[in-house]
């Protein structure tokens, strides 16, 4: 996986390796099909789940979901996602009831 000549498939092929780190690495990488990411969000361990929100071919509906997600872990994990459009994070933010003089860049 970390070898940039590694083939599709064999990233496909560890996200389902039964070691955590593999899986991990490999949701990670942006060779991994969106639909393996979705999967992984299902991971027993933290860590590949993290990295499975992470991953850029998310769709966005389940990115939605995730936001939306009522576990706050969760949805931070989806806030750093980097595909979110920089209006859907501001969005966000104005939706925060922060407290007086708290705020983005202060």
């Amino acid at each position: 996986m970390d070898d940039p000549e590694s083939t599709a498939e064999l990233v496909e092929q560890f996200s389902r390796d039964s070691n955590k780190e593999v899986r991990h690495r490999a949701a990670k990488d942006s060779r991994l099909t969106p639909s393996s990411a979705v999967r992984l969000l299902d991971d027993p361990h933290d860590s590949v789940r993290d990295a499975a929100a992470r991953h850029p071919g998310l769709p966005a509906r389940v990115l939605v979901r995730l936001l939306r997600d009522t576990d706050a872990d969760t949805a931070q994990t989806a806030a750093r996602h980097p595909a979110l459009p920089v209006p859907v994070m501001e969005q966000m933010l104005q939706r925060i009831h922060l407290p007086a003089g708290v705020g983005p860049g202060l």
